[in-house]
């Protein structure tokens, strides 16, 4: 019995021999678990972290206010830089998603992804891509639904001279809809008006007068409080030989009272906002003063708010898109003045000025996360 009480204890102690083997074991893997985890915590925190700090500087600055070697990465799409954040090591990328970003910005969704990589203690490594989305303010410039857009119900058309209007594009437009109505009005009673007023004017267009039960002020007239209290538009009055906005800088300007131009300017690009009691002349060469005479041009967006006082006596030529309307506030009558040889012209190409102008002028970022991917990894 003694020999087998031995046996019986050898077992033991080798069992015991090994339990306290593999605890030993299970220990240093459980240290090397925690280890790993703690770093890639630590990795995966300090990656995001980075991404954050980035988009809130970009929601606070704005894009064209970041440092330039950012400015610089919307171009050329390098690393944009190295840092260390919370004991990480971090590299940055960035990449803007619109392919056709300096050409044609601000027809979607402005996207960026951004690629931050954090390495802890040398030995780990996490990676994290989020992709963020902003809709412009420009999403608030109102459709081009033709080249006049009367959406008001109290208002009256006058015409007399060789005024013209046409709802066919000169452009190609993205959505192959070449052709607009000449005119679009609230309802029947304002197409019935707007028929026999404009009998004696060339309008073209399919068809030339149309009811478009969508047609609103709103949220243009949000459009325009907003744009009226910013410090990115010009207010225009007295006598003037500024420029008005250029085709690659497309502006935003205000007239609110008595504005002459002085012959100086040929074109203007961009949002032309008319209010209440604003009106527009022009002074010729010989400095007679006419209402917007000569071959003066806009290309963009035309805005009568509770107003009308841009007359067409001389050639002048809107390439774009006049709309009329009034403020809730409002209950006057608005007087369209189609005399002279006014020429309005549909053209979808010139949304695009009026877009950048409104996004250039409040200079909005309002960045949403879509999506985030991680990947993390043992280095060594």
């Amino acid at each position: 019995m003694g020999r087998a009480m031995l046996i019986i204890c050898s077992g033991m102690l080798v069992s015991l021999g090994i339990v306290s083997m593999s605890t030993s074991d299970q220990g240093k893997m459980l240290t090397k678990k925690n280890v790993e985890y703690a770093q890639k915590t630590q990795a995966l925190n300090a990656a995001h972290t980075a991404i954050q700090v980035v988009m809130q500087e970009i929601n606070e600055k704005g894009i064209d206010n970041m440092d330039q070697a950012y400015v610089d990465e919307r171009n050329n799409n390098n690393s944009w830089t190295s840092a260390t954040v919370n004991g990480a090591t971090i590299d940055f990328y960035v990449e803007f998603l619109n392919s056709d970003w300096e050409t044609n910005p601000y027809f979607e969704e402005d996207k960026v992804r951004l690629t931050s990589t954090a390495i802890v203690d040398g030995s780990y490594q996490a990676k994290v891509q989020s992709v963020y989305l902003v809709a412009p303010f420009s999403n608030f410039v109102p459709k081009f639904k033709s080249p006049l857009s009367i959406a008001t119900e109290n208002f009256t058309i006058n015409t007399d001279g060789s005024a013209s209007i046409d709802g066919n594009s000169p452009s190609a437009c993205e959505d192959g809809d070449q052709s607009k109505p000449g005119i679009s009005v609230l309802n029947e009673n304002s197409e019935d008006n707007v028929q026999s007023e404009t009998s004696d004017i060339d309008v073209q267009g399919d068809p030339k007068v149309a009811v478009d039960n969508d047609l609103s002020y709103e949220p243009t007239d949000e459009l325009i409080a907003r744009l009226a209290n910013t410090n990115g538009v010009e207010y225009l009055s007295g006598t003037t030989d500024q420029t008005l906005g250029t085709e690659s800088d497309p502006g935003v300007f205000f007239v609110e009272d008595q504005l002459k131009l002085t012959g100086k300017q040929k074109e203007g690009y961009g949002i032309l906002v008319v209010r209440s009691d604003g009106e527009m002349s022009y002074e010729g060469d010989d400095g007679s003063t006419l209402d917007i005479a000569g071959n003066f041009e806009w290309n963009g967006l035309v805005v009568f708010e509770n107003a009308y006082n841009f007359k067409g006596r001389g050639t002048p030529t809107i390439n774009g898109s006049v709309l009329v309307g009034n403020t809730s506030d409002y209950d006057g009558q608005i007087d369209i003045d189609l005399n002279g040889n006014i020429h309005m012209q549909y053209d979808c190409a010139s949304e695009r000025y009026a877009k950048i102008a409104a996004a250039n002028a409040v200079k909005q970022n309002k960045y949403t996360r879509k999506v985030s991917l991680e990947e993390t990894r043992v280095i060594k």
